[in-house]
């Protein structure tokens, strides 16, 4: 019998003052039901019950688990792989941007795309990625150094001048492992790059339940704003810009169209996409995914 952990306490501030905030459904693959939990202190939102850490591979376990695939047989696949090659690039130009440094660890590289984009920048790339099919197909078909998990503590502190975790952060189970680990291997004047999806967005009102960015059990934590930069804070780091991810309202609703109906609905999920940024661009900033800029701050 498969075990759970029935989630008590907050692990951005420890607190047990956890608040019942939505039930909901694993849509994409195994139809189990979960619920998420808001911490009333520092404001995270966390899945639970949770398979425990040996379990969870299960529920990555699927061909269109689109993170790890490279298929282009369906609609869906083909045009997440053309925004992709075009966010590739402004990736890169937020690498130069916001640092002048050329060694980069991508935490969660997957099949090594970003990295391999990277490497022909001119960057000296790594990549940690704890599946073994996606690592291997980033080494051998990019001539990557990936590692697993299990090397990720090998790797010599401060000697990365930047680290990347594109929508890599919700998977993590332990973040206070996973900031210290940041910490650890960053130069004093690098920094760290996390795209997050944001439970503020328009089209996470909209679906509710059925939004697909929230893809329980898989993503463990959910983060708005206050809450990434309260656990950023926590391990002296600054959040020194919020930039946006505008392709992804369109391909989480129409993942979340699906969810709802059985079918994609392309018009309506272009919409809402489409009115998810405007309402963002008006004012409230709340865009469908978010990357945060952040700077360690050291005391004098």
């Amino acid at each position: 019998m498969e075990q759970i952990l029935q989630v008590a306490d907050c692990q951005a501030c420890e607190s047990d003052n956890l608040a019942h905030y939505m039930d909901l459904k694993d849509f994409f693959l195994s139809g189990e039901s979960f619920s998420i939990l808001e911490c009333k202190k520092c404001g995270l939102l966390i899945t639970t019950p949770r398979p425990l850490e040996q379990d969870l591979s299960r529920y990555y376990q699927s061909d269109d688990y689109i993170s790890h695939s490279n298929k282009q047989s369906d609609i869906v696949s083909r045009l997440y792989q053309w925004v992709r090659n075009y966010t590739l690039s402004r990736k890169v130009k937020i690498l130069k941007r916001f640092s002048a440094g050329k060694n980069i660890l991508d935490l969660g590289c997957a099949t090594g795309e970003f990295l391999a984009k990277c490497k022909h920048s001119g960057y000296n790339v790594s990549g940690v990625e704890p599946d073994l099919k996606a690592r291997t197909f980033a080494q051998q078909s990019h001539g990557l150094e990936v590692h697993s998990l299990a090397d990720l503590d090998k790797l010599a502190p401060e000697s990365f001048d930047i680290i990347t975790q594109w929508h890599v952060l919700e998977h993590v189970s332990d973040l206070n492992a996973r900031f210290e680990v940041m910490s650890k291997l960053l130069k004093k004047d690098g920094v760290c790059i996390v795209a997050l999806p944001n439970p503020n967005a328009a089209d996470a009102k909209h679906y509710k339940k059925y939004w697909a960015a929230y893809d329980v059990p898989r993503h463990l934590f959910h983060f708005r704003r206050h809450a990434l930069i309260f656990l950023a804070n926590k391990f002296d780091f600054s959040v020194s810009a919020i930039l946006p991810m505008k392709f992804d309202s369109y391909y989480v609703s129409l993942l979340s169209e699906k969810y709802i109906t059985g079918k994609p609905n392309y018009f309506k999920a272009f919409l809402w996409g489409l009115k998810s940024n405007l309402k963002a661009r008006s004012g409230n900033g709340e865009y469908s995914s978010l990357i945060y800029v952040l700077k360690k701050t050291y005391s004098a």
